[in-house]
């Protein structure tokens, strides 16, 4: 039943194809926004601890912004939990489950642009490893 919910979820996420233009739109603004305004400025640490700390803002709001969806799906939720369709920690799971590619789409997008809009990338051998972390740091932060 666990593969069958993140499944549904993941179904669910994909036909809303306006809420999925949206955040990619809202991604790519405020990952252009933030980086022309911390534009190169690797060499300040004032700087970079100030866009480390912005985006970690920036997507933990996006993050919480999905939490208001699942209050109206709770009736759903009660009414397949009463007929034993599924136990509700498949339910808790596979809805968090299906949460993970617009995470990643969203640490992609935000990330990348940060990342090299703001300079964080060095001429050393650790550029790719960094830009790597940094991206699993934004993602993890979005979900």
């Amino acid at each position: 039943s666990l593969k069958l919910l993140v499944y549904r979820e993941c179904l669910i996420w994909w036909r809303d194809k306006t809420g999925i233009r949206t955040r990619i739109v809202q991604n790519l603004l405020m990952g252009l926004i933030a980086g022309t305004v911390f534009w190169q400025a690797w060499e300040d640490t004032t700087s970079v601890l100030g866009i480390l700390f912005q985006s970690m803002f920036f997507i933990s709001l996006g993050a919480i912004l999905k939490v208001a969806p699942q209050y109206p799906v709770r009736g759903i939720l009660y009414k397949h939990q009463d007929a034993n369709f599924f136990p509700t920690w498949t339910y808790v799971v596979g809805r968090s489950l299906a949460t993970v590619p617009p995470s990643i789409i969203d640490g992609l997008l935000y990330g990348t642009i940060i990342y090299w809009f703001v300079g964080l990338a060095w001429d050393d051998g650790a550029s790719f490893g960094n830009y790597i972390m940094f991206v699993v740091i934004t993602t993890m932060a979005s979900v």
